[in-house]
Parts: C-alpha cells; sequence; structure tokens
C-alpha cells in the first residue's frame, strides 16, 4: 500500500519562463523533507521546450512527477488533473511563476492538521504591493469561518492549503472549458459551501505571488465583454453555491466584496477619460449587475464614497459618475517620519501622516453643526441623500500603522502602532485632516515573538481610513544612526529617493552609511603599518562583538580623481566592533595608502578621509548635505508645498 505523502504541490504550467526554475528553487528549499511532499507539474500542451525543462527537473528530483496533456487553453484542467493524481493528505496549489516561503508546507501542513482544517489561508505576499491582504493575516486562526471584518477566503486565488480528501468528497474542481476567468473564485465558492474548518496561518509566511510587467490576463479589462460576463457568472455562482441562510454571512461578504471593487470600484479616476462608447457599455453593465441581483440591500455596509456612487448608479445618473471623481476623488494616504531614536535596541519611530495628493489636493470636506461632511456641488443632491455624505465616524476612526518589508522576500509585518487623528477647520470653511503615529520595532519579537530575517526591511506607512488602505513607503530626511547588540547590527538610513529603511545583521552597512567622528577617531604609526581606528557617529554599542568588514582604501597623497570618475579605490580588509558602548571601524592600511573610504553613503560625509597623523575630511560628495544642497532640497520641498497650495485653490474652484 503506497504511504501517504503529507502534501501534494500541484503545478500547471504553460509556456513556462524564468519563473519556472524560480519556483522549483522555493520547491528546493522547502524545510519539510522531500519524501513527505510531493511536486506534480501538469504541463498544458506547451509548444515550447517547457515539458522537456520539466522532464530533466524530475531527474534528479524523485519526489517530483511530469504529466503532459492536449492543451486546455486555460490552468483549471492541469490543476484537476493533478488533483486526481494527488496523493498527498493536503493538496497545494501554485502558478508556474511563483514561490514558496522555505517553511511554507512544513507549518502550513501542521497548522491544518493540528485544527482540522479543510483549508489553510497561508499569509501571502505580492512582489509590489506592500498592502497586500495586511487586513486578513492579522493573527494565527484555527478557526476563521464568522470573521465579521473579511470573508476567511480571501484573497481568492488558489494559493491555500486544501484537505484533498475535501476536496474529493464534495467533488470540488475548477471550472474547465476553455477560457474561465476567475475559475479560482468558483472554486472557492464551493470550498467556502462545504468547509467545517477553514484556518488562516499568519505567523509564517506561505506564498510569494511574484508579479512581473505584464503579469496577469488581458482579459481582465472592463472594457471587454468577456470581464462582465464572467463578473455576471461570479455574481451568479455566489448566490447559487452560498444558499441558504447558513451561508448568509459568506455570501453577503463576498458579493459586497465585487460590488464595491469591481462594480463601484468601475467610477474610479480613469472612468471619466474613457471614450464615450466605452463609458456607456460600463455604465450600463453597472446598472445591471446593481438591478438584477439587488446589490442596493448591500448599500449601508459601504463606506461614504463608494455609497456615493452606489446612489448615483441607482438613480440613473450616468451624467455625474462620470465627474464624481474629480469631486470625490480617491485621495491616498502617506506619511513621514519625523523623529526615530534605539532604546535598549528597540527602535522607535515617529510618523506625520496626511491624506493628500502630490499636488496638496485633500479630501473636500466641510462642517454642518458638529458633523463633517463631504463638500459636493449641489446637483449631487438631487440623487444623494445628505445624510450618506455624512464622514464624521470614518474620520474619526481612521488609524495610522507602520510596517517593515523585507526587500529580499517583500513579507510585510506591522509593527506595534498608536496613532492620533488631528482634524482642523480652516479659515476657507473648508476641514482637513491628518494625524502622528508611535511605532515601537524590536527586530528580536517583531514577528510573533520571533525575530525579523537579515537584510533591508523599507518601512512603510498605512493609512487607514473608511475601511480603505493605502500602504507606502515612509518618507525621511532623517540622519542614519545604529545600535549593536546581542551579536546584531541595526542601522536606519534614508534612501536615495528619501524613504526610510532599516539594515539588520548587514555590518558593513554601518562602515558605508555612518559619518566618522574625528575627534574620538585616532591614527597610530606601528614600524611600516599604520593603524586608522574610526568611530562612528550616533551609533551606541549595547553589547561587545566584533565583524570583519571591509574599507575602500587609496594609495599615494598626490592622486588625482580620474576624469569622470572617482578615486581608484581597492577594498582593504577591516574589523567593525563594538567595545565601549561606542562603535569603531579599525583597520591596518597597505604602504603608501593615505585615503580610506568610511561614511562614503552618509548624506553629511566627504567621499573619503584624509589619514596623515589624524583622520582629515576630504572632499564633499556629490550627494553631501552640504549648504548648497540642503538650500536645494528645502528649495523643491517649498514647490511641492506650493503645488499642493495651489491644487487645493482649484479644487475649491472647481466645487464653486
Amino acid at each position: 500500500m503506497p504511504t501517504v505523502l503529507k502534501v501534494s504541490v500541484v503545478v500547471p504550467t504553460y509556456r513556462s519562463g524564468d519563473g519556472l526554475d524560480r519556483l522549483v528553487a522555493s520547491l528546493d528549499a522547502q524545510t519539510l523533507s522531500t519524501d513527505e511532499f510531493e511536486v506534480i507539474f501538469v504541463d498544458d500542451g506547451s509548444p515550447d521546450n517547457t515539458h522537456e525543462r520539466l522532464l530533466r527537473i524530475a531527474a534528479t528530483r524523485p519526489h517530483v512527477r511530469v504529466e503532459r496533456i492536449e492543451n486546455s487553453g486555460w490552468p483549471s484542467r492541469p490543476r484537476n488533473v493533478g488533483t486526481d493524481l494527488a496523493t498527498g493528505e493536503y493538496v497545494a496549489y501554485m502558478d508556474h511563476d511563483d514561490l514558496l516561503y522555505p517553511d511554507a508546507l512544513r507549518a502550513a501542513y501542521e497548522f491544518g492538521v493540528a485544527h482540522g482544517a479543510d483549508v489553510v489561508n497561508g499569509k501571502e505576499a505580492r512582489t509590489h504591493d506592500a498592502a497586500w491582504a495586511i487586513e486578513l493575516y492579522r493573527a494565527d486562526e484555527p478557526q476563521s469561518i464568522g470573521r465579521e471584518d473579511q470573508h476567511p477566503l480571501i484573497p481568492m486565488n488558489p494559493h491555500k492549503l486544501y484537505r484533498l480528501a475535501f476536496l474529493r468528497e464534495h467533488g470540488i474542481r475548477f471550472r474547465e472549458g476553455g477560457r474561465v476567468m476567475w475559475e479560482d473564485i468558483f472554486f472557492n465558492l464551493l470550498a467556502d459551501r462545504h468547509a467545517r474548518v477553514i484556518s488562516t496561518l499568519t505567523s509564517v509566511p506561505y506564498y510569494h505571488w511574484y508579479m512581473t510587467p505584464g503579469s496577469g490576463s488581458k482579459g481582465f479589462l472592463r472594457s471587454g465583454e468577456e470581464f462582465w460576463t464572467w463578473l455576471r457568472e461570479v455574481f451568479t455562482a455566489t448566490e447559487h453555491d452560498l444558499a441558504g441562510p447558513e451561508h448568509e454571512r459568506s455570501r453577503d461578504q463576498l458579493l459586497l466584496h465585487q460590488y464595491r471593487s469591481r462594480v463601484l470600484g468601475s467610477f474610479n479616476s480613469e472612468y471619466g477619460r474613457r471614450p464615450a462608447g466605452e463609458r456607456e457599455h460600463i455604465y450600463a453593465q453597472c446598472r445591471s449587475l446593481q438591478q438584477d441581483f439587488d446589490l442596493t440591500r448591500l448599500d449601508d455596509r459601504l463606506n461614504a464614497s463608494a455609497r456615493l456612487r452606489a446612489d448615483l448608479l441607482a438613480a440613473d445618473r450616468s451624467d455625474l459618475l462620470e465627474k464624481v471623481a474629480v469631486h470625490d476623488p480617491g485621495i491616498p494616504g502617506w506619511g513621514e517620519a519625523v523623529g526615530a531614536r534605539f532604546a535598549d535596541g528597540v527602535l522607535e519611530v515617529e510618523v506625520r501622516a496626511e491624506w493628500s495628493s502630490g499636488r496638496g489636493r485633500r479630501h473636500a470636506l466641510r462642517r454642518e453643526g458638529d458633523r463633517i461632511v463631504k463638500d459636493l456641488p449641489p446637483s449631487y443632491l438631487e440623487a444623494v441623500a445628505p445624510a450618506h455624505l455624512d464622514v464624521t465616524e470614518e474620520i474619526d476612526s481612521a488609524q495610522i500603522a507602520v510596517g517593515l518589508r523585507s526587500r529580499a522576500s517583500r513579507v510585510t509585518w506591522m509593527a506595534p502602532s498608536s496613532s492620533q487623528l488631528d482634524v482642523v477647520d480652516e479659515a476657507t470653511g473648508g476641514v482637513s485632516f491628518g494625524g502622528a503615529a508611535t511605532a515601537r520595532i524590536d527586530p528580536e519579537r517583531l514577528v510573533f515573538g520571533r525575530p525579523l530575517e537579515s537584510g533591508i526591511w523599507d518601512l512603510n506607512v498605512r493609512c487607514t481610513l473608511a475601511g480603505t488602505s493605502t500602504q507606502q513607503g515612509m518618507r525621511s530626511a532623517l540622519l542614519p544612526a545604529a545600535d549593536v547588540r546581542g551579536g546584531r547590527t541595526r542601522l536606519l538610513y534614508t534612501t536615495a529617493d528619501d524613504r526610510l529603511a532599516l539594515s539588520l545583521d548587514r555590518p558593513q552597512d554601518l562602515v558605508q552609511r555612518l559619518r566618522p567622528d574625528p575627534a574620538r577617531s585616532s591614527v597610530e604609526t606601528r614600524a611600516s603599518r599604520t593603524v586608522v581606528r574610526v568611530a562612528l557617529e550616533h551609533a551606541a554599542a549595547g553589547e561587545d562583538g566584533s565583524w570583519s568588514v571591509t574599507v575602500p582604501v587609496a594609495r599615494g597623497r598626490g592622486l588625482r580623481e580620474r576624469i569622470g570618475g572617482a578615486t581608484p579605490f581597492q577594498d582593504a580588509p577591516a574589523t567593525l566592533s563594538a567595545s565601549g558602548g561606542e562603535v569603531v571601524v579599525e583597520l591596518t592600511l597597505p604602504v603608501g595608502a593615505t585615503r580610506v573610504g568610511v561614511g562614503a553613503l552618509h548624506p553629511d560625509a566627504p567621499r573619503w578621509w584624509q589619514v596623515s597623523d589624524a583622520l582629515k575630511a576630504g572632499p564633499a560628495a556629490r550627494t553631501a548635505m552640504t549648504p548648497a544642497v540642503r538650500t536645494a532640497r528645502l528649495l523643491r520641498r517649498g514647490r511641492k508645498r506650493l503645488r499642493r497650495a495651489v491644487g487645493r485653490a482649484r479644487a475649491r474652484l472647481r466645487r464653486l
């Protein structure tokens, strides 16, 4: 009797490119032993060399199986074929260019078995979207069925772990028949209908949805008929597959999700710029869906901006829907670091945030007594009840939080944050709002009590208003600061594009980004050797430690820079050490070397330091924060503020 494996990984392929190598590498890196999982590639009749590549992959991996079928035109049939061949207790579906995180299969399987899960929804990251599914993945949940805030299977893709016996018992399969848009939604509707336990695993990263330029189907366009044909089928299947009072919560959550994102979401800033024929087609489709599926019964669950569009659609006001994005634009929130410090190894960051566009435009608001309402032209009141324009509670409940995103893995973790909103009544009669937040980032405990991985983490600011969040890189003009303790180096610095980042366990970054302090540095000549000890500013040492690093050095006192280039430095071995509360770089210069390149990436440091009887600053770096550069940066910021002020003035004129 064959051994039942823990997991079967099913991967449909078709004309697979370089992403296939990336996927295989992630499977090779799994902590789950290869005798505990199998990989089933099902090639959908690729006309290129994909099948041959798969055979070469399988030739050196006994746990890999390759099947080839006649082209079906969509991933549904290959997935079903793979499911039929699977022998694992659970099935994991992957797309042919995505990644599993190293501990994904082990952690998801053990979590599923421990809680008897029919489906395990593991933490997913998306390459270019720091905000992806953050609301869903807040905590480990043995049972997510019954959640009020989110449907437990969102995001509705198949990048999850499904119990194989559960799928077979209920005949849950992907829709076949050629091109089936949103086949994953139809599959998950059936899983939702029959599942008794859906578990959410957040503490261990599971899946990386790897996005590249051109990713996704060109058919997912609102201008095409196919989009609306299949969207109608999604609404139909949701009502059919989740019929009955026992599925009411799930049914309404999923209908609301489609209504908000794909129907009402059509009336965005792009809508008014579409050709007249496209606008008419999209409007007719949206109005038909709203009426045919009685979607207005869900309007009370919408935020004010979505409710405004729903009211206009129900009132048949296509004229106003063409303008609504001008009068009620989706303005995202963003934040800037205004202070940061290390305290006993914990990073404390202070953020100032606001909801405004690059031109300074803000939400159009005004006071009505003690209430805050959308400030729209009178024509809107013909179709929208005044109460539906009230955003007082939405603003009161707005939140600001800080996240960290790995530059390598793209995983985002949220830091414990507290925020406070400020509402300002302007002299012009409008109302604006922003806020402040403070975050505590403990690199040793941030990930559910576990440490952050080594590498570079980009800090971002999550601004949530009316249930809608944006998560953008944290703007910064802060100078670098470092903390060394527990055998780890921590460096906070501002990147070249004025965003804040945290470097962990990269001692070389301290050498490059921290400015030397000449007063605490020393140069000592010992026989034919020169020993240079460079103390680094804004670096605290909580514990002793040392690391091998390199320092660029150059020979010759009269050495000139090459035209159009830099002095030809060569890396010399050095030691970065933490002792007595300070951090220093120590190196022995080669014979004739008189320049060292410590702190070259610091905004205020010179490109190199001259070594004689002491450490002396060389010429300023081209990117250094010299008075001229600092003035230019202030002028740029002043111009941005002016553009924002002009944008606000123009917005007021448009509303008149």
